[in-house]
């Protein structure tokens, strides 16, 4: 049966009445979601439908069918010129953001996908990455690490990715 959403949690069994069933908690967590990026994308399912799932030896219900997966609106700025800059990006991306934004610049669906951000085209991409305008929401300041030369980098690695998956790629809910 497909469970609608990632399953990590490993099943347990238990009888009542005679009645013998499987339950297995189904949902994102854990570190996979944040780094496996292009990987979880390429799983064909990004949403995290959390629930305990309980079936029944010889059960025959089903789950209600999912709701329509909203696409992920990838309207980047124009590709960069500087393909050395793009080359630098990648690798600080790697370094500082894809444990949480995912390898690739592809969101696993628990964080937003930068690739979709509206930041990418104005100053507050800076504010975010070097001044941790987003501190309370998870997003801490990298000021310490990286300097704005560095952070446009990044930025531009991440218009870059865009540019390459703007017609393809499905959105999680969670990563609007």
């Amino acid at each position: 049966m497909f469970a609608q959403s990632g399953i990590i949690g490993g099943p347990s069994t238990f009888e009542i009445d005679g009645e013998q069933y499987i339950a297995v908690l189904s949902g994102w967590g854990g570190i996979y979601p944040l780094i496996a990026g292009t990987q979880a994308a390429d799983s064909g399912n990004l949403r995290n439908v959390s629930r305990l799932l309980v079936f029944k030896l010889g059960g025959t219900a089903a789950l209600p069918p999912l709701a329509p997966e909203a696409r992920l609106d990838l309207d980047p700025p124009p590709e960069p010129t500087d393909t050395a800059s793009v080359g630098r990006g990648e690798l600080l991306f790697a370094q500082y953001c894809g444990v949480c934004h995912g390898h690739g610049a592809v969101s696993g669906g628990i964080v937003p996908d930068l690739r979709a951000s509206s930041l990418l085209s104005n100053e507050l991409f800076y504010n975010v990455v070097l001044n941790g305008v987003l501190k309370d929401a998870g997003m801490a300041s990298f000021k310490a690490a990286l300097s704005r030369d560095d952070v446009t980098a990044i930025r531009d690695y991440i218009i870059h990715r865009a540019n390459e998956d703007k017609t393809e790629k499905p959105a999680s809910a969670s990563s609007r």
